[in-house]
């Protein structure tokens, strides 16, 4: 991810005093998925380091998490979500200092409420934002909080998924296809694919190419991306340099568990 398929590296441009970037990074996996059940309490943790040569503060927060496959992300209100836990999620600390050329562990739990029916997967983002000691946030160094400028936050989402085990079902659904060409890539196959169910998936994708009398022209394939509930992504699967003429599209999608989807398109290729 490893189960990560989405890396959320954000970096924000904020009016604070001018000094350098706070240089932390989160050096264990950037998500996190769990299978348990109502009433179930487990832990994580997340490994923040430092690799300059002075202390560095870090602000450890909440934040709900949604994207769709016309490239719009959401974070916003821990909680708001639907299908959000971020309620159930407690961080040992909201703010740090990490030392020089070392790393810091710092521990969460989540609390799985008993008494509300719950289905499916559950999730938000814990982010990990380094403070530059020029922020009117720091308590590193006083001394540099004077003239404003404009510099670069860097922030980390680590991806906390909460499966409530042996529930939710699984259903995907493609939409928005359409065929598109370059000088460099050759035909490309554009899809939107949506997880309509109640349980987080990452498919395999990939598309079989089949000519009008029925012969196989090749099996090309897409990237796995984590589908939350809600969620879609835009895969862009590459076809290469076709044979103008018309082929039948088998789009398959594995998402583990004898969970397979399929769709077919005809292609017109001029």
């Amino acid at each position: 991810m490893n189960r990560i398929s989405i890396f959320i590296a954000l970096l924000s441009l904020v009016a604070i005093p001018s000094a350098s970037l706070a240089q932390i990074s989160v050096r264990s996996q950037l998500s996190h998925d769990e299978y348990t059940n109502p009433g179930g309490v487990y832990e994580g943790s997340i490994l923040i380091r430092n690799d300059t040569n002075e202390f560095q503060q870090a602000k450890i927060y909440k934040s709900d998490y949604s994207f769709k496959s016309d490239g719009t992300n959401y974070f916003g209100t821990p909680g708001d979500l639907e299908r959000s836990n971020a309620d159930w999620i407690e961080i040992g600390t909201s703010t740090t200092m990490v030392p020089p050329n070392d790393a810091i562990t710092v521990n969460y739990r989540v609390n799985v409420p008993a008494s509300t029916p719950l289905e499916g997967s559950f999730w938000s983002i814990i982010m990990v934002e380094g403070v530059p000691k020029s922020s009117p946030e720091s308590t590193n160094n006083e001394d540099e909080k004077e003239s404003l400028g404009v510099i670069q936050v860097t922030r980390y989402g680590v991806q906390v998924a909460t499966h409530i085990e042996g529930t939710g079902g699984v259903q995907l659904e493609i939409s928005d296809t359409a065929l598109t060409s370059t000088p460099e890539n050759g035909t490309m196959l554009q899809m939107s694919v949506s997880n309509i169910g109640d349980r987080m998936v990452k498919p395999d994708v990939w598309v079989e190419l089949y000519n009008e009398e029925g012969d196989a022209k090749g099996r090309e394939e897409g990237v796995p991306h984590r589908l939350y509930p809600g969620t879609s992504v835009m895969q862009s699967i590459k076809l290469g340099n076709i044979t103008p003429g018309t082929y039948r599209a088998l789009v398959i999608m594995d998402a583990g568990d004898d969970e397979v989807f399929a769709a077919e398109f005809t292609l017109n290729i001029n």
